[in-house]
């Protein structure tokens, strides 16, 4: 992420991009505890709600990301493919949200 940061805007000073980066590294491990923190305090019922709203949001990101970065913008491939027409980009997006469906039902 830093390194798009970076490509993105390359005159920003190199302390800002560090901070970034560095916020942006460190986000994960404290929502791991945040997580661990809240599943061992919570009652089994709010632990339940309160992790799928979570999930919910994950794959709310998830799907956003998926749409705006993938479908509507793309990548521009060296050589034309026949599998690289926003329906099929929209088919991935929408089978990746069938399986995390089925895993989330499975689970």
């Amino acid at each position: 992420m830093g390194i798009a940061l970076l490509r993105m805007l390359p005159k920003r000073p190199f302390l800002l991009t560090m901070a970034y980066s560095f916020a942006f590294a460190i986000s994960s491990p404290i929502g791991v505890g945040i997580g661990i923190a809240i599943d061992a305090t919570t009652q089994p019922q709010a632990a339940d709600w309160i992790y799928a709203i979570s999930m919910g949001l994950a794959c709310g990101v998830f799907i956003y990301v998926a749409i705006n970065h993938l479908i509507a913008k793309g990548y521009h491939p060296q050589a034309k493919l026949f599998f690289d027409t926003p329906f099929f980009k929209f088919v991935a997006v929408l089978l990746g949200l069938g399986v995390i469906a089925v895993v989330m039902i499975w689970d």
